[in-house]
């Protein structure tokens, strides 16, 4: 089975570089899975910092925006850690996969809900499958006020209920604030 170790914070927190360095100190056969998508010049040069910051490793990369499962699943699959960077990426990409989604439609909404819900249940049924140890990356939304933005309400409640399952599963739990890590499980 699979071990879990879930790192959240803030974005820009340090998240993804405590991962890298946890998964560099492990010294094992490494897989990354990049969700993030190249949607604007901003995510570009954010993700060419990621994989500049990853040249000297010699991991593989996986770019999976959806479904992430069908390649833990996958008999290619023959890694020791993973690390899925990030959980908030991956919803995004969920939810807006379907260019029909409306956040004023309460049908939408709670059909997009429970699409991420059973993307996650089968992502965290593959990794319980599999003998490959997992970090898991995730923004933590929820620190802020209430926004007054419905899509980002909507956005943050998703997150925080998809981060609360992920972490209940952890073995370990770390929380970034400012480049430092906290553990917290």
């Amino acid at each position: 089975m699979g071990k879990i170790i879930y790192i959240s914070g803030g974005i820009s927190s340090g998240k993804s570089l405590f991962a890298e360095k946890l998964c560099f100190e492990k010294n094992k056969k490494t897989v990354y899975i990049a969700t993030a998508k190249a949607f604007d010049e901003e995510m570009k040069e954010k993700i060419k910092k990621h994989i500049e910051r990853r040249k000297d490793k010699t991991w593989d990369t996986i770019e999976k925006y959806t479904e992430v499962y069908s390649i833990i699943d996958s008999s290619d699959f023959v890694y020791e850690l993973a690390l899925l960077d990030c959980v908030t990426m991956l919803i995004s990409n969920i939810i807006f996969e379907d260019e029909e989604f409306d956040v004023k439609s309460e049908i939408d909404c709670k059909k997009t809900f429970k699409k991420v819900e059973e993307e996650i249940d089968q992502l965290l049924k593959s990794i319980s499958k599999s003998s490959c140890d997992f970090i898991i990356v995730s923004d933590e939304l929820g620190l802020g006020g209430i926004s007054e933005n419905k899509l980002t309400r909507y956005f943050t409640d998703l997150c925080g209920k998809v981060n609360q399952k992920i972490a209940s599963q952890s073995e370990e739990a770390y929380f970034l604030v400012s480049g430092i890590a906290m553990k917290i499980k």
